[in-house]
């Protein structure tokens, strides 16, 4: 037989009086650690997919834009300075209204080939997507001929489903 000093060291007993179920609650820390980590890499995704659909309608909207004041430029009768004008003049839609507010009012084009871009831009056109939420209340070719400056200002509103107000795209061109 061994004697007393020759014995087996024993084991500290793997629980002791105040350190039980620790390891349990470290490990249910750790999952809700890594649980709000997921959770905030998929808020952050979600987010960053809203902003992407935002760019892609502003891009889409510059598209419109430049479209419409391409045919104007393009309709335009620049015989005379009076004639330049007057063509204008007779091309703006819903010259009144606030930009800012997204309502504009006043008489609709004449002009057909902007009449159909307008419709193009809210998507009412065939084959075409167009805005969403585009309003024709929402549009405005706005001129300024004072002094010679043949100012052409072409404003689309829209309002994505998430959105909270109306979104617009402005642009200027002048026209000589």
């Amino acid at each position: 037989m061994l004697s007393p000093s020759h014995r087996m060291p024993t084991l500290a007993r793997a629980s002791r009086p105040g350190q039980r179920g620790m390891m349990l609650i470290e490990s249910l820390v750790a999952i809700m650690i890594i649980v709000l980590g997921i959770l905030g890499i998929a808020g952050l995704t979600a987010r960053s997919v809203t902003w992407s659909g935002q760019a892609q309608y502003r891009t889409e909207a510059g598209i419109f834009a430049a479209q419409i004041v391409q045919a104007i430029s393009l309709k335009v009768d620049r015989s005379s300075p009076a004639n330049l004008t007057a063509s204008l003049q007779a091309l703006q839609h819903q010259p009144s209204g606030s930009a800012q507010q997204c309502s504009f009012s006043g008489s609709a084009t004449s002009n057909r080939e902007l009449a159909q871009l307008l419709s193009a831009a809210r998507g009412a056109e065939a084959n075409v997507h167009g805005l969403p939420g585009a309003t024709q209340a929402g549009q405005q070719i706005l001129v300024d001929t004072t002094g010679d400056l043949n100012q052409v200002t072409v404003a689309l509103c829209w309002q994505a489903p998430h959105d909270e107000a109306p979104r617009n795209y402005q642009i200027q061109a002048y026209v000589h």
